[in-house]
């Protein structure tokens, strides 16, 4: 879905997040690991921006950071020109927070093993006054439905799930206090290949039919050119290249990107080889 330019609804500015390296005997910090080192960017409202790079090029932190998990060292993170960075306990920003919600990797390990499915739907209706006592039921069967999840399992533990099944509570969860941005941190790469498409689709469907704005995180090339409308390329914790999807995939400017792109198999073998005896 392409974004128009209008007001950013998020504004990321100068982040930094170090995080201190202890050594020697004495265990003391005299180096520090530059995860962000003053990144900005912004997406626009209706846009799916890709973040991608490496393991371990910062780019999970970035996700944090915005989702208030982490607090930063410098910089600032505005979401509709207030500014969370700092988690200032304000009523603004507690609007804000609202409006942002996050996919993780691990759907075991981001869902509460106590908590059944329906639990898990209500609790952020019913904590952040969207539901009440006579149309919680209702709310929590249409979360099932929007995921594609029978409403007949809505008193399973996610112990009962198959991983995929357990994205899509997370999923459900995600989107129950219909916010406007959504932080989706590798929602795919713990699962099999082919229920990762079925997810995809699955976010796709959720975007166009909520008009929701995303981050989505991966180091899928592939995965991010299928789902996004720009992409920001990260490594060693700097931005070196963001463009318009299409744009980038043919004209890549940065050696990095190059790298990266060069990287993705080609499913075709005969086409594959031909590559890797030109590289």
């Amino acid at each position: 879905m392409a974004a128009t330019m209008t007001a950013p609804l998020l504004e990321v500015q100068g982040l930094k997040m170090h995080f201190p390296v202890k050594e020697g005997i004495l265990l003391r910090a005299n180096k520090s690991n530059k995860a962000v080192d003053g990144i900005s960017f912004e997406i626009q409202p209706g846009e799916t921006l890709g973040l991608v790079g490496e393991s371990g090029c910062g780019k999970s932190t970035v996700a944090r950071l915005v989702a208030g998990l982490h607090q930063g060292d410098d910089g600032h993170i505005k979401i509709f020109g207030q500014n969370v960075a700092r988690q200032e306990r304000s009523n603004d920003v507690t609007a804000a927070r609202r409006n942002l919600q996050m996919i993780f990797q691990d759907p075991y390990a981001s869902l509460n093993p106590r908590m059944t499915v329906y639990q898990t739907l209500a609790e952020p209706l019913l904590y952040h006054g969207l539901a009440n006592a006579r149309n919680i039921d209702q709310q929590v069967q249409q979360l099932m439905d929007d995921v594609g999840l029978a409403r007949s399992s809505m008193r399973k533990y996610p112990h009962e799930f198959s991983g995929g099944q357990r994205q899509r509570i997370a999923i459900g969860r995600a989107i129950a206090t219909k916010p406007e941005l959504i932080i989706a941190d590798e929602p795919v790469s713990a699962l099999d290949v082919t229920i990762q498409a079925q997810i995809l689709d699955l976010i796709l469907n959720l975007v166009d039919k909520h008009n929701l704005t995303m981050m989505f995180i991966s180091h899928d090339l592939s995965v991010v050119r299928y789902i996004s409308d720009r992409v920001t390329v990260m490594n060693k914790g700097v931005i070196i290249e963001t463009g318009n999807t299409e744009t980038l995939w043919k004209n890549p400017q940065q050696q990095y990107t190059k790298d990266l792109l060069a990287a993705i198999p080609i499913a075709d073998p005969r086409s594959e080889r031909l590559r890797s005896s030109n590289l």
